[in-house]
């Protein structure tokens, strides 16, 4: 490692502990509310199914009557 390599390591070390600024440019402090723990409905189908509780799955939130392979078809208009 050169000296050069080295001194801007120290650098950067350096500037990482320091503590971090009281106002950062740009952003903004904003209360944001907790999320709610219960998942979303169940996704299966057109109306909604909107049972609960569902579980995720690689293609969306379904519940115990609703395996994650069935895919909804779209419904047809005359």
């Amino acid at each position: 490692m050169t000296r050069a390599t080295a001194a801007s390591l120290a650098a950067t070390r350096r500037r990482l502990d320091e503590p971090p600024a009281e106002n950062v440019p740009g952003q903004l402090a904003v209360e944001v509310p907790a999320g709610e723990d219960k998942p979303p409905p169940c996704e299966y189908g057109r109306p909604r199914c909107h049972a609960q509780p569902a579980r995720f799955y690689a293609n969306g939130w379904f519940c115990v009557d609703h395996p994650a392979g069935r895919v909804a078809h779209p419904r047809t208009t005359p």
